[in-house]
């Protein structure tokens, strides 16, 4: 080794870098099919770019907030990128289903929607 050659950075671990590299592209495909199996089912026009990147984006941010929980609850690795996928696949279903969970295991009150307003039969001016 060459003494004018810097050691390695310890704090650039490639491993981890290709494992988030490899999570959110599996949160990213999870998007994809998603929008895939909605558009066959007529839910989404096909080749419509902002349906694509909001699928992208519920999925990205639902694969990586899975991830941490995993990564927090010390899930082994096959188990992490499984749950990843599946919450990537599932969207904004899998945020509603957390939200649950959270709601159930620190007692929160569940949303209730807010009541409507009766209209009255006076003619609005």
């Amino acid at each position: 080794m060459n003494p004018s050659t810097p050691p390695p950075d310890p704090s650039f671990n490639l491993d981890v870098i290709l494992s988030w590299v490899l999570l959110i592209g599996l949160s990213l495909w999870g998007g994809v099919a998603s929008f895939i199996r909605k558009m066959k089912e007529g839910h989404a026009r096909a080749w419509n770019f902002t349906e694509l990147v909001g699928e992208l984006v519920v999925s990205g941010f639902t694969g990586v907030i899975t991830a941490n929980l995993c990564e927090s609850a010390g899930a082994p690795a096959p188990l992490k990128y499984a749950l990843v996928g599946i919450a990537a696949h599932m969207g904004s279903r899998a945020l509603f289903k957390l939200e649950g969970v959270l709601n159930t295991k620190f007692n929160l009150p569940a949303e209730t929607p807010a009541p409507v307003k009766e209209s009255s039969d006076e003619p609005h001016h």
